[in-house]
């Protein structure tokens, strides 16, 4: 399997389990695939890439769906931040998520062989 259908497959699977559990399902998916691929290289960087893809992806659901802009200009000035901003760190929790969630399960995986 190549690496590029790796990541998207793992980016759908995120996306419909945040779809459907919320926001925890993105480090419980990204342990497990640091659980699954432990032996690969870059197996975090890819979860985290994933992750983003997938919130992406719902973000842009969302979009089409009504406006979205007014709720990210809303947030922006209640945080004193550029709407900008609001999007990066949307894209960036579950990028964070998904990488630490799969470099913990990969190193207790590791240090118990």
């Amino acid at each position: 399997m190549t690496v590029a259908l790796r990541l998207v497959l793992l980016a759908a699977a995120m996306a419909v389990g945040t779809a459907a559990f919320g926001w925890v399902a993105v480090p419980v998916i990204a342990a497990a695939w640091g659980l699954i691929a432990r032996l690969q290289r870059g197996t975090a960087l890819a979860a985290g890439l994933a992750g983003m893809l997938a919130w992406a992806a719902l973000l842009a659901l969302d979009a089409a769906r009504g406006p979205l802009e007014p709720l990210a200009q809303s947030l922006g000035s209640l945080f004193s931040v550029k709407t900008i901003a609001v999007y990066a760190v949307t894209l960036a929790l579950p990028g964070l998520l998904a990488v630490t969630a799969a470099l913990l399960a990969r190193s207790v995986a590791t240090q118990r062989s």
